[in-house]
């Protein structure tokens, strides 16, 4: 029987975001089921931990980022993917560059060749033109999403017949050993996490904290996450608009934000759109209820409504007020929400979600 035993995963980059993480930790899983990973990242940017071998075409990349430097990058990519000769490639980037995509699954790819999805807006890791997704995916492998939702909405727009749903995992037990830190904070807060992006709406997400009785309550608000120098001032405009700099805490990023979300009385979340959010379910692994609006795709597909956390309807950013400060309120709610959390998310648990990806792997190689 044909057998996948050496992979590829092609990432921007591994570090400060969802998609980023998830590759993490598949190369992790990979690896401990024998196989011989190697990741690909094109950005020079490696915080969170990988196994397998890396190629950081990253350091390849001068300062003035020419034409020739590009090719150079593009060069050492094509040699390695053609050197190597995987049994399979796991693409987790967002597509940029329509002809170089074509190029890159005509003339470099070999091998079965699966893409994932990770964002609402599925057209950023396919493409908005119809004809031209079609004509380069549809002969994929495979076109993993990490939502039923996101499944759904595709097959509906592009009819594809390759798209399967494996969720994003969770490594419970990795989260579990990083909560005996201890973290100097000396406030009860609510916490909110990931990338610093317009798409996650923070500024409103702060005026909606201004607004509600939490600041009365001595309850304060922690940011954990990077951004671009843009969406930072943003940000920090709007803490010094609403006035609450001494409430309201951007802590940057860190190495373990589980501990933080540990403390944290629940961890809120009020982006315009999602893929399948990481950060619900790492706070769920740190027994932290959550609180996030039923937008596409994901949330709903992780939060039962008054189970372990809230769902509020999408963009109503007073029903989020009321949400916040009825976690606050509801005692009896607040403690069912926080025991129910970790059993919740046991389905998404890595040794569920990659016995999933295994599968797939082997059912396409019978396949190929």
């Amino acid at each position: 029987m044909p057998k996948i035993t050496k992979i590829a995963l092609v990432g921007y980059k591994l570090s400060h975001g969802g998609a980023e993480r998830v590759l993490s930790d598949l190369s992790i899983y990979f690896k401990k089921m024998g196989l011989d990973v190697h990741i690909l990242v094109m950005i020079d940017q490696v915080t969170y931990p990988y196994a397998g071998t890396l190629l950081n075409l990253g350091k390849l990349r001068n300062a003035s980022n020419s034409i020739f430097n590009k090719v150079k990058r593009f060069i050492a990519f094509r040699n390695y993917v053609k050197t190597e000769k995987f049994d399979a490639i796991i693409d987790f980037r967002f597509r940029v560059h329509w002809l170089q995509e074509i190029f890159i699954y005509t003339f470099i790819y070999r091998g079965i060749r699966i893409q994932t999805i990770h964002s609402g807006r599925y057209f950023s890791y396919l493409f908005k033109n119809k004809a031209l997704s079609k004509y380069i995916f549809k002969n994929f492998n495979a076109i993993v999403c990490v939502s039923e939702g996101q499944k759904n909405v595709i097959k509906k727009e592009l009819h594809f017949q390759n798209l399967v749903t494996i969720n994003n995992a969770v490594d419970i037990e990795g989260i579990q050993n990083k909560l005996h830190t201890t973290i100097d904070l000396n406030y009860t807060y609510i916490i909110a996490a990931g990338r610093f992006a317009p798409s996650k709406q923070l500024n409103r997400l702060i005026e909606t904290y201004s607004s509600s009785k939490l600041p009365n309550l001595d309850i304060h608000f922690v940011l954990l996450g990077q951004g671009d120098e843009k969406e930072v001032q943003i940000i920090n405009n709007k803490i010094a608009q609403v006035q609450l700099s001494d409430k309201i805490h951007l802590l940057g990023f860190k190495d373990n934000p589980y501990i933080y979300l540990k403390n944290a009385l629940f961890l809120v979340q009020s982006s315009l759109f999602e893929g399948f959010p990481m950060v619900l379910l790492e706070a769920l692994g740190c027994e932290t209820p959550v609180i996030a609006f039923d937008c596409f795709s994901g949330p709903n597909e992780i939060i039962v409504h008054e189970k372990n956390g809230l769902l509020v309807e999408d963009q109503n950013f007073e029903a989020l007020q009321l949400a916040m400060e009825r976690m606050v309120d509801d005692t009896h709610l607040y403690a069912a929400c926080k025991k129910n959390s970790l059993c919740s998310i046991q389905k998404f648990d890595m040794k569920h979600i990659g016995q999933q990806w295994m599968k797939l792997l082997e059912n396409l190689a019978v396949k190929k």
